[in-house]
């Protein structure tokens, strides 16, 4: 079933935060570094299929035992045949103790902002047979947007609890993570912490909303 997000002025992206840790910036790739950002071919564009993409998060050097790969799901369009699975070890001719511990879909695509594993391997794979009607639309002037660009971090800390996706961001705003903070930057004319006021809002930050008949803007 396709999603469809009306926003009312164009996108404008940037993707380039912070440098991109060691691994290829297209299809997959294997990423040793502290951060990074793992993203898809040619994002926000559409990109070939079928597609069969893994990016490996390796975090078998950090000794401590509390430590974690985290991934903050800051800008996620596609919402079919995203895995997130954790490994104990993984290498080309062996792979021990996978667990599941993440599945995007429609259901749980605006709920969930981080996915955690305390394990040394977190695989991310992206496999599918086609783009159509598996992707959030987002239309203004038929602007469409795929895949994803999502950032991680290992880590001997909790997961940052102000993490934003697209869905805080209102569509009318980008989150991006900065390491040091989380931002949605708005679009002109919209402003405030989720971008939700604005000359075209259909909610207001104070929480007055247009709806009628005692309903609740979200």
């Amino acid at each position: 079933m396709e999603v469809q997000l009306c926003v009312l002025i164009l996108f404008a992206w940037s993707i380039t935060i912070v440098p991109v840790a060691a691994g290829r910036r297209g299809c997959g790739g294997t990423y040793t570094a502290a951060r990074g950002i793992i993203h898809t071919p040619n994002f926000p564009d559409p990109f070939k299929v079928p597609i069969d993409c893994e990016w490996v998060i390796d975090a078998q050097h950090e000794s401590s035992p509390n430590t974690s790969i985290v991934v903050y799901l800051t800008q996620l369009f596609v919402f079919e045949g995203l895995t997130f699975t954790e490994y104990q070890l993984y290498g080309s001719d062996y792979k021990i103790n996978p667990r599941i511990v993440h599945k995007v879909n429609e259901t749980n695509i605006s709920g969930v902002r981080w996915v955690q594993t305390y394990q040394s391997f977190l695989v991310i794979q992206l496999k599918l047979p086609s783009i159509d009607s598996a992707h959030l639309r987002v239309l203004d002037r038929f602007l469409e947007v795929y895949g994803f660009n999502i950032t991680y971090e290992i880590t001997a800390g909790h997961a940052r609890p102000d993490s934003c996706t697209m869905m805080d961001c209102g569509f009318t705003g980008v989150c991006y993570d900065h390491y040091t903070k989380f931002e949605c930057e708005c679009f002109p004319g919209y402003s405030g912490p989720t971008c939700s006021d604005g000359p075209k809002s259909f909610c207001h930050s104070d929480g007055v909303a247009t709806c009628e008949n005692g309903a609740t803007c979200l």
